[in-house]
C-alpha cells in the first residue's frame, strides 16, 4: 500500500512538472497572441470573439503582409470551418468569425508569406 501511494504521488509530481514545462514553453507575440511556427517563420495569433487576427512573425518581428497567401481553417466541435482572411493595413491577416472560439478549438494555418517561405502553425485556444 505505501509503495501504491508513492508511486501516485511520484505521478502526481511528474505530471505537475510536465504542466509546468509546458506552460513555460508557450510564447506570447508582440501583439499579445499565441505564437507557433518553425524556422524563424512564425504566426501569431489573437482572438476576439468576432474575429481572428493573424500576424506573420519572421526573425521574432511582426512582417508586413504584402502578397501572403494564408489560409485558416477553425476546428471546433466536432466541426472543421475555412475562416476567410483579409489584410488590413498591410500589417494582419482578419478573418470573422460565426461564434467565439471555445477553450480547445484549433487554429490551423498553412501558406506562404510575401517571401514565398511557408507558413505552417497550430493553435490549441486556451
Amino acid at each position: 500500500m505505501r509503495i501504491l501511494k508513492m508511486t501516485a504521488m511520484s505521478l502526481v509530481i511528474s505530471l505537475g512538472l510536465v504542466t509546468v514545462a509546458m506552460a513555460q514553453s508557450a510564447k506570447t507575440g508582440p501583439n499579445g497572441g499565441m505564437v507557433a511556427g518553425k524556422d524563424g517563420h512564425e504566426a501569431e495569433l489573437v482572438v476576439s470573439p468576432t474575429e481572428i487576427s493573424i500576424y506573420l512573425i519572421d526573425g521574432g518581428k511582426s512582417q508586413p503582409i504584402g502578397k501572403s497567401a494564408v489560409r485558416a481553417v477553425v476546428q471546433q466541435d466536432g466541426k472543421t470551418t475555412a475562416v476567410a482572411l483579409t489584410s488590413v493595413e498591410n500589417k494582419r491577416l482578419v478573418g470573422a468569425l460565426a461564434a467565439p472560439l471555445a477553450k480547445g478549438a484549433i487554429v490551423v494555418l498553412t501558406g506562404k508569406d510575401d517571401h514565398g517561405h511557408g507558413v505552417s502553425a497550430r493553435f490549441v485556444v486556451n
